[in-house]
């Protein structure tokens, strides 16, 4: 085993407890209470039970539970967990006679996979019923079609975002460099950056083994044109684009913190927010760690940046969604699960959620409002995005079986970074695993 291999281990425990400390020392600034509580409180005193993944939305959410409870009303209890843990739950939750939640927060990649098992109730008749309060125009139309699933609405988006690539802005004014647009243009800045001896490194992304690793590697294949699924819906990974993707990913290392291997969501922004990377791969919705965060370093001198793709390729970032839905089992409290979603995700209390630190707006009257574009620099670059048609998410495709798949991606790319195969032999190994994967699906 490598010395970088075995640095990487030896820090990573350190890392996962440094993320931990930042997100828990986060605190939101204190924005304006709603300005009108809702008249006579829907809730007529009863609780809301949630269960949401401990993304910036969720943030908001437990800052404001207790004002949200009053207003409707009743009152708020959320659960918070991991990526993993939130869709575990979940399925678990699916499997009681009477589910424990009356609202669930879920990834636009597991539509499919909830979707096909009737874990979540479709909300159409009830948006039919009250489109003039729902408004679904006033989403933007990607993420709410994410919440879809052969023409059911599983869920109400509470929270898109790109995954876009942050840049020091000050550092590269300085070296006289543009923000990277191509694939190597970005390994030529990262190798530009990199100074170990200073601790700061080019480029952090998700390299941790499993899901992190597995959605990057997603992310890396469509910078280079190459969809997982080819267009019978079969797995396509053991291509020269796809290992031309496994390459690219391989040629970060050296330019990569050591514990790269150990990277997910949580360590990445932590690492950029206190000057270790020049360059990382981040989600727009977690601007508010390098902003906001007074633990931050790094505020004011970041440009938020398409994801780079490769010479000849098109350009496409992928966009994700965090949606809320209503677990199929929840019996007699349906009702009163989808006035209080309704409500939640209306223009007015989504507003109120982005003064308390949602950057992921899901409305338009939402995203144009002038003192909140100020707030959350990153949604410009969202904006332009959209209406350049670079906004998608093919890559990420939203069948029953992303998860097994991702975990696929993450086990086999995985071993690819450690050394223990070439990139091609990780590309046919993946084909392989994912056609078996397909096939038992098929059966």
């Amino acid at each position: 085993m490598s010395k970088r291999i075995v640095s990487m281990i030896a820090i990573g425990a350190a890392v996962l407890a440094a993320a931990a400390l930042f997100f828990q020392s986060y605190r939101p600034p204190p924005g304006p209470s709603p300005a009108v509580p809702v008249a006579g409180g829907f809730l007529h005193g009863e609780t809301v039970r949630m269960l949401i993944v401990g993304d910036p939305f969720s943030i908001a959410l437990r800052a404001g539970a207790r004002e949200l409870g009053r207003r409707a009303g009743g009152s708020v209890e959320i659960e918070v967990v991991g990526y993993d843990d939130v869709r575990r739950l979940t399925l678990l939750n699916a499997r009681d006679q009477r589910s424990a939640y009356d609202i669930v927060s879920f990834d636009s990649v597991w539509a499919g996979e909830y979707g096909a098992a009737g874990l979540l109730l479709s909300l159409n008749d009830w948006i039919q019923a009250s489109a003039a309060t729902i408004r679904p125009d006033d989403f933007l139309e990607i993420a709410y079609r994410q919440g879809q699933y052969k023409g059911r609405q599983l869920g109400l988006p509470i929270q898109p975002h790109p995954e876009l690539l942050w840049i020091r802005r000050d550092l590269f004014e300085q070296a006289g460099l543009a923000a990277p647009q191509t694939t190597d243009e970005l390994l030529v800045a990262a190798k530009r950056f990199t100074q170990p001896a200073q601790g700061r490194f080019g480029i952090c992304w998700n390299g941790q083994r499993g899901q992190a690793l597995g959605q990057q590697m997603a992310h890396f294949y469509a910078a280079f044109g190459q969809p997982l699924l080819d267009a019978a819906g079969r797995p396509s990974l053991n291509t020269e684009r796809g290992i031309a993707a496994a390459r690219f990913a391989r040629s970060l290392l050296p330019f990569s913190p050591p514990d790269v291997l150990n990277m997910a969501w949580d360590q990445r922004p932590v690492r950029f927010a206190k000057g270790g990377c020049v360059m990382a791969y981040e989600w727009a919705a977690r601007s508010y760690l390098v902003e906001e965060d007074p633990g931050s370093q790094v505020a004011g001198r970041v440009a938020y940046e398409a994801a780079p793709h490769a010479p000849g390729a098109r350009p496409v970032t992928s966009i994700g969604t965090w949606s809320l839905g209503i677990p199929a089992n929840i019996g007699a409290r349906r009702d009163v699960a989808w006035a209080f979603l309704a409500w939640l995700t209306g223009s007015e209390t989504e507003r109120w959620l982005a003064q308390q630190g949602n950057g992921g707006m899901p409305r338009y009257s939402v995203m144009r409002d002038p003192a909140l574009a100020q707030r959350y620099p990153a949604f410009q670059s969202v904006a332009r995005l959209g209406s350049a048609g670079q906004l998608d998410d093919w890559m990420r495709p939203a069948v029953p079986q992303w998860s097994a798949l991702a975990d696929i991606l993450g086990a086999v790319y995985h071993d690819m970074l450690r050394g223990e195969s070439t990139p091609e032999q990780a590309a046919a190994r993946a084909q392989q695993q994912a056609e078996a994967l397909f096939t038992a699906a098929a059966k």
